[in-house]
């Protein structure tokens, strides 16, 4: 329960962190999509957490 909730929380600063009109927020949400698409483990982590596949789920 509490992964899913972490994930969720994660995925909304995600979506909406750089709206706030905070430069801190809307670099880091900069760095998580760069890892995101930069990072093949990054991304089949995502994946995994997104489609609630993940072995501990």
């Amino acid at each position: 329960m509490w992964d899913y909730q972490e994930f969720s929380q994660w995925l909304s600063e995600l979506y909406h962190g750089s709206a706030a009109g905070d430069p801190f927020r809307a670099g880091t949400t900069l760095a998580r999509l760069r890892r995101l698409f930069t990072s093949p483990t990054a991304a089949a982590s995502f994946a995994e957490q997104y489609l609630g596949t993940a072995a501990r789920y």
